[in-house]
């Protein structure tokens, strides 16, 4: 893997792939806050099964946690034609409906710890933006996996080794777990994410579509 291919594809579509962060991020800031200050109708709680009952609350798991948005830009940056960044787009337009659907129309909570006063600063921040609502399923799963999933295609045109593509699926693996260290999400909430996120991967973006798809074009 040369440092020369890597900056040739940051520097390509720059314009385009900037536009598209800022108006992909407008967009999940508007259709996840919405909902939860607004909400059309009650909530449900989720229900712990056996599972969550075995995972034990660990704040601490919030750096973990909110590193999701430094992994996210890692792959579209990386992305060197225009078809990948519009079948990336889609992905995560199609995500984030998917999610505002139950969102909006089956809204669902996930009850917190009642005592966070002695977590750390960056939790206490998490929870004073972020209402327990928009439990299922979890976005910040979906996310996680299919953004590690890009970044495993986009390393292996690379012809990075097993160890870098492994660090990405690690490192989304430890987000999931830490949306259920932090109680942000159950169990449930998780598996629904996991199956939207590499779901969406698998629809839009899988590298034998992606390679079809450059051979008509960039």
């Amino acid at each position: 893997m040369r440092a020369g291919a890597i900056i040739g594809r940051l520097r390509s579509n720059w314009a385009l792939k900037g536009a598209l962060g800022l108006g992909l991020s407008v967009m999940f800031a508007v259709i996840y806050l919405l909902p939860q200050h607004y909400p059309l109708v009650a909530a449900t709680a989720m229900q712990p099964l056996w599972v969550d009952g075995l995972i034990p609350f660990m704040p601490g798991a919030v750096y973990l946690y909110e590193s999701l948005y430094l992994i996210m830009p890692v792959a579209p940056w990386l992305m060197r034609t225009k078809r990948e960044l519009y079948q990336y787009s889609k992905a995560l337009v199609v995500m984030n409906l998917g999610g505002v659907c139950f969102f909006v129309f089956y809204p669902t909570l996930c009850p917190r710890p009642a005592d966070v006063s002695e977590t750390n600063a960056l939790y206490a921040c998490l929870v004073a933006l972020d209402k327990p609502l928009n439990a299922f399923p979890s976005l910040h799963v979906a996310y996680a996996l299919f953004h590690s999933a890009c970044c495993h295609g986009q390393f292996s045109s690379l012809a990075a080794g097993a160890f870098l593509r492994g660090f990405f699926w690690l490192w989304a693996l430890g987000i999931t777990a830490a949306t259920l260290l932090t109680k942000q999400h159950v169990f449930v909430d998780a598996v629904a994410g996991a199956v939207l996120g590499l779901g969406c991967f698998t629809v839009f973006c899988r590298p034998r579509k992606m390679t079809e798809e450059n051979t008509y074009g960039g």
